[in-house]
This record gives C-alpha cells, structure tokens and sequence, in this order.
C-alpha cells in the first residue's frame, strides 16, 4: 500500500460503534485479509484453520482477562465483527496475533525496531518504530482516529479489524512496541493488543508503566513510553515487567530482552537472533549521541529506514517470499512537544513515503 493511499478511519468515542465504523468501513480489506490469514496458519502451523483456531481459543483463557482490564475493549471487537459482517469467534482471535506465535510455537524472535527519545532544550520527545508483520498482512494498513469523551484525539496504527498495534492520544502519550518472543508467557494474561491500548488510554508515562507493572502478561513484548515530560522502556512478559534504565535521554530496542530475564524455558537463550542485534546496532549507529549531529525527527525516519545487510530494520518484501515472512508493515514516529505530531509510513519507509497528523488535544 502507498502512504497516500493509507486509510484514516475516524471513529466515535462509544465503543460499541467505534468498532462497527471500523468494521464497516474496512469490511471488503478485513475478508480479504482472513482469508491470506486462513492460509498462512496452514504454512505457520501445519494445520488448517478450521483445526487450529479452535484448538488456540480453547486452550487459552484471554478473555476473562480483557474483560477484567478492558471490556470496552471487547466491546470495540463486538462492533467490528458486526461492521464487518464477520463472525465474532474470528475478529476476536485475529486481536490475538503475538499470542497466536507463541502457541503456534512459529520460529524465529520476531522483528520491529523501536525507540523511544527523551525531550531536550531543542526538541520534543520522540517514540518510534517499524512494525514488521508477516506479509500476509500487507494491503491491510489503516489509521483509527479516534475521538475520546473529553474532545481529544488518539490516532493507533493497526492492521485492519485489529484494536491496535501503536499510537498516540492528543493527551500526549505515544506507545511503541517489539515482541519478545524468548519470554514468559500465560495463557491467563491480558494481550499485546488490549495491553497497549489500555495504556495508550492512560494518557501519561506515569500512568502507562503503572498499568503495564500492576497488569498480567500473555505475552513476551517490549513497550516504549513518552510524554511531553519524559520517556520510559519496560519489558513486559508472563513473570512480570522489567523496567530499562534509560542512559543517555534514549532508549533504542529490538527482538531480544536486554534487561528481563524471564525466560520461556532454560533452554532459550536472551541474547536474540544476530538479526535482532544488528538492528539494534544499527540504530546505535545512527541515533549515537553526537554533539555535532542534531537527533532531530528526520533523524530518527532515517535511522527507521536503514536497510544495512544482515540488520535491515526496514524490510522490503519480496514477491517470491512465504506469506509468513515478515516485511515492515509501516513505520510511525510521534513527536510529543507544545503539539502532538504523528507521522507514518504505510510500508518500508526505505521505499514509501511519510504522511504527518497533528492530533487534537482536549
């Protein structure tokens, strides 16, 4: 998908109807997109769907937790289904993409690289990342933006019929996040997808690392906070959350734990893929303190669209790849200052090009 032609979904407070907005606008691309999902469990899993969703959702027990933590949540889900004229049981299982990988046992430690930039005299905070998906997901881009009950706005970048993958609010909080496939997991625990959307609705750092802190995990993953004040990494899993200390006001990360160690089985190492080090290496490289080189926003889209061989932190498809291998899906930086700016990338930012948003604020 061209940037350009990146759909902005503008949804209503309620969740009931934000969710049929979403599904009803979205329907044609949401059942196109189950049915590349249906056979890319197939490839991932070696069992059809009709055999594997079933056997995933009766051997998990996520919705008792969504709906302790999140039940607007459920309700959004609810609201895309009947937008979309799809079952329920299905748009709720396609919320549960880390926590598919983890059960389905896929191979591999993920991708997406992410950062987080604390403000400076001379610049707002910065939250970044790509978000690097199975290529399955491609076409299936989209922008929700929301308007909450007190007049603000909260822009979340997902995949079409998911509540979520990242965003921002008009409050001034951006939410950026990387699997952590190497960590603990419950089939109990709340996931990724209801994980970052209840904290993006926090609205602050403070608030957002409490509820990842006091919160059960279903899945291994790593959050990237900021405000206007200040920013925050913690690396959440099943044994709980492991807060980095930040060194030097920016916290650079991609598929491997660097402070938790909560391993899913002794047997896994925490080091990571050399394709998860690279890429953090990569960043390093291109967002190293330097007082010569300003770290500025355009900076940090360039970092985002490195393609260095061996730790391509954008990944460009190909067309003669599994539908299971992952390419970036899109990419965003939310820069948090006076104003509240988001900028995406509906694909590699290597090869696409940016569209900016202001948001909103109440």
């Amino acid at each position: 998908m061209r940037t350009s032609d990146l759909p902005v979904i503008d949804c209503p407070a309620e969740p009931r109807e934000r969710g049929r907005v979403h599904g009803e606008t979205l329907r044609a691309v949401i059942g196109e997109k189950i049915g590349r999902w249906h056979e890319a469990i197939d490839v991932a899993y070696g069992a059809s769907s009709e055999i594997f969703l079933p056997r995933f959702l009766a051997g998990t027990d996520f919705r008792s937790a969504i709906a302790r933590h999140a039940p607007d949540l459920l309700e959004e889900v609810a609201g895309i289904a009947e937008g979309a004229d799809i079952d329920a049981e299905t748009v709720y299982a396609m919320q549960l993409m880390d926590e598919e990988w983890w059960f389905g046992k896929s191979r591999g430690d993920g991708h997406c690289s992410s950062l987080a930039m604390a403000p400076t005299g001379d610049g707002p905070t910065m939250v970044g990342q790509t978000m690097d998906l199975p290529r399955w997901h491609e076409g299936a881009q989209a922008l929700l933006r929301i308007t909450e009950m007190d007049g603000s706005e909260t822009m979340v970048f997902t995949s079409a019929g998911m509540v979520g993958l990242n965003g921002v609010s008009g409050r001034g909080l951006g939410i950026c996040v990387n699997t952590l496939a190497q960590l603990g997991v419950s089939p109990k625990g709340l996931p990724v997808a209801f994980v970052m959307r209840r904290a993006l609705a926090r609205g602050s750092v403070a608030g957002a690392a409490g509820f990842l802190r006091s919160v059960g995990h279903a899945s291994g993953q790593n959050y990237q906070l900021g405000d206007r004040y200040g920013i925050a990494t913690l690396e959440c899993s099943a044994g709980g959350a492991a807060v980095l200390e930040i060194e030097g006001g920016r916290s650079l990360h991609t598929n491997h734990p660097l402070v938790s160690r909560d391993a899913l089985s002794p047997d896994i190492p925490l080091h990571g893929s050399d394709n998860s080090r690279a890429r953090l290496e990569s960043l390093r490289a291109d967002l190293a303190p330097s007082e010569k080189a300003v770290v500025d926003v355009e900076a940090v889209k360039t970092a985002l669209s490195a393609c260095r061989a061996g730790g391509e932190v954008s990944i460009e498809p190909s067309p003669s790849s599994p539908v299971t291998e992952a390419t970036t899906f899109g990419a965003m930086v939310c820069e948090i200052g006076d104003a509240v700016e988001l900028s995406i990338s509906a694909g590699p930012p290597s090869t696409e090009s940016w569209r900016s948003f202001t948001l909103r604020s109440a």
